[in-house]
């Protein structure tokens, strides 16, 4: 069964998508976090470094957005060309922007002049003249009709890429696709000559419903979610009437626990993977780039050295596109497969590897070995990576390791106390902890709102538990 499991508490939005139990896609983002990623806004320049060929946006967050040459071809649906930014770009002049990707760690928010917006069934880009499908469309008869399509309905001078979601959808409903975006940018136009910058002109759908619409396309059997004011919203966004029918609202309650994948998200955060045959996978990720390495580990094999080392680089290979996909790791990645001297079992692998990664909905592209015989890709990044909103940097060693968030431990705690609650005849529960957690405990005021100050008792054990993320949880009937 492939269900997409839309869990909403008081901390966190998350999204995972379950296939048999097995966890293939998750996303997360903190309730009170408001992701950029889209947004279009009336920006002013800040300042513009021609040695860096980039500027400075002020768009009235707290950080300026960087927005380099390259994507600042396009100002006023004009294509320029330019040698120096600074011919374009000037200080204090007002410019429409678009939120290509969030910030990472100290990097700012990038962005881009290239407008585009996203409809049901098509991406309308203003100013840039060509067409072009979803890779996802195979079918040369389907593939000509879309292109027909497109260039019936496409604006002079603008750009159209197909979603897979227009596959099979007919001209008319892709026509008032078309003309629902129109109206949207001429909207936004409107609005980029009535306000002073900094201003929004356009915010991107929540963090669940472009999800949703994102996963439309995808052959599912349901979608869960346990928040009344989501559903709705869901409802209202699906149009698709067999659609709507595989959307069910669970009672109140915590879906990631109902389904077994807590522990399959906790080992998100783990750097070491183990795999089947005994090898394992070592995933270092820097603000630059990630580095995975792979081992042999417990395995040695049943014939040639040969044969080992590529029997677990292939195993190594799909293991690493599915946490690619799993932590949603973006931009450079390097990996060092086990040295394999033969350029064939080479080719083998780099082929292996590019077919696994074709179920990743997320660009990415494999560049090769190089003279070191690393392997270097890249994949697309455009938000923060999962880890981001579950860890936090460790006061004591300075980012170099990690220990849980606060909203996260006492996620976590919430988590076990409503399973004792709604499953036991508890009369007693005792939180066995550290000062750290017990200060949690009373800063987020647990007593008081489950209404059981007298049901809970802390008990300290400073000397037997020394991980501020950790404690014991026990009962009696």
């Amino acid at each position: 069964m492939r269900r997409i499991l839309i869990d909403v508490n008081e901390y966190f939005n998350q999204v995972a998508y379950v296939d048999d139990n097995i966890l293939r896609e998750y996303h997360i983002n903190k309730k009170n976090d408001k992701s950029i990623l889209g947004n279009i806004y009336k920006g002013k320049v800040q300042n513009v470094l021609k040695g860096m060929q980039a500027a400075f946006i002020d768009i009235g967050s707290e950080k300026n957005v960087f927005l380099f040459v390259d994507d600042a071809l396009y100002i006023d649906d004009i294509k320029h060309d330019i040698t120096s930014i600074t011919q374009i770009i000037k200080p204090g002049q007002e410019i429409m922007v678009q939120i290509s990707k969030e910030a990472v760690g100290s990097k700012s928010p990038r962005a881009t002049t290239n407008i585009s917006l996203s409809g049901r069934y098509m991406v309308f880009m203003p100013g840039l003249d060509y067409i072009a499908l979803s890779h996802r469309i195979n079918d040369t008869n389907e593939k000509n009709r879309l292109y027909e399509i497109a260039r019936e309905i496409k604006p002079e001078n603008s750009g159209l890429i197909m979603r897979t979601a227009a596959k099979g959808i007919e001209r008319e409903n892709l026509l008032k696709d078309m003309n629902n975006l129109l109206e949207l940018y001429g909207d936004i136009l409107k609005r980029y000559k009535e306000v002073s910058a900094p201003a929004l002109l356009y915010e991107e759908q929540n963090f669940i419903i472009k999800y949703i619409k994102d996963m439309y396309t995808m052959d599912i059997d349901g979608v869960i979610i346990n928040d009344e004011k989501q559903y709705k919203n869901i409802l209202k966004y699906i149009k698709d009437k067999n659609f709507k029918k595989s959307i069910f609202k669970y009672q109140e309650g915590d879906l990631i626990s109902l389904y077994g994948i807590e522990k399959q998200i906790d080992n998100l955060l783990k750097n070491k993977i183990w795999l089947k045959s005994g090898g394992f996978l070592i995933i270092d990720q820097t603000e630059a780039l990630t580095v995975i390495d792979v081992n042999t580990g417990k395995y040695i094999g049943k014939s040639s050295l040969e044969e080992t080392i590529l029997k677990t680089n292939m195993e190594a290979a799909k293991e690493i596109a599915v946490q690619l996909r799993l932590r949603d790791i973006g931009g450079i990645i390097i990996i060092d497969f086990i040295d394999m001297k033969d350029e064939l079992d080479k080719k083998k692998l780099m082929d292996f590897f590019a077919y696994q990664l074709k179920n990743d909905r997320t660009k990415c592209n494999i560049l090769g070995f190089t003279q070191l015989g690393l392997l270097e890709m890249t994949r697309k990044r455009v938000r923060s990576q999962v880890s981001t909103n579950i860890i936090t940097k460790c006061p004591y060693c300075k980012g170099k390791g990690y220990i849980l968030s606060n909203d996260w431990i006492v996620y976590k705690i919430k988590r076990n106390i409503d399973r004792i609650c709604n499953n036991t005849n508890a009369s007693k529960i005792y939180i066995k902890c550290n000062e750290h957690i017990n200060n949690l405990i009373e800063t987020y005021k647990l007593k008081e709102l489950y209404k059981i100050s007298r049901m809970v008792t802390i008990i300290p054990l400073i000397d037997k538990i020394t991980n501020d993320s950790d404690f014991i949880i026990e009962y009696d009937v």
